[in-house]
């Protein structure tokens, strides 16, 4: 063994060799590696991150998740419905309108969160639900005055037949 090699030997810790490339900024002794910031099993090897891109590491969001437009569309369809029977089943209406809006704001939500994309689905549902509901509500105002005033004329001893009968011939006029 040569002298230099000897006093060199002598200047590292047991078991490691100085760099050969060492700068005027770098130690003379390599640095331990920094621990991983990944949980590892026991047992099991290290594991060192991939290059930027590549499988999970740091704001890695996994998955890409399917839009759930479901209550958008459903929010949609009752608000529809509910327009045309607020005329001729205006309780069925109101609950389908009131349905149509609960429906077409939880939608709005996912949309505004980008867990949803029809956004003008929901917003759409959520008009007509509104418009359904008043359309249904309104008749059912004139309904109940109509029997009111039918029940009122006809007096305490009227049936129920002869209430119908009056309320039928004031609605068709």
């Amino acid at each position: 063994m040569s002298q230099d090699q000897d006093s060199q030997d002598r200047r590292t810790p047991e078991g490691q060799h100085p760099s050969l490339h060492k700068g005027p900024d770098q130690p003379a002794y390599p640095q331990a590696p920094a621990p991983s910031p990944y949980p590892q099993a026991p047992g099991q090897y290290p594991i060192a991150p991939g290059p930027i891109g590549y499988g999970p590491g740091p704001g890695y969001a996994g998955p890409q998740q399917a839009p759930r437009n479901g209550l958008g569309i459903a929010a949609l369809v009752l608000g529809v419905l509910s327009i045309p029977l607020g005329v001729i089943i205006f309780p069925l209406a109101i609950l389908l309108g009131v349905l149509a809006v609960i429906f077409g704001a939880v939608g709005m939500g996912r949309a505004k969160k980008g867990r949803a994309t029809n956004r003008g689905a929901a917003l759409a549902g959520l008009i007509t639900g509104l418009l359904g509901a008043a359309i249904g509500i309104f008749f059912l105002v004139v309904f109940v005055n109509i029997f009111r005033e039918c029940s009122s004329e006809l007096g305490n001893s009227a049936t129920s037949t002869e209430i119908q009968q009056c309320a039928t011939d004031r609605l068709t006029g």
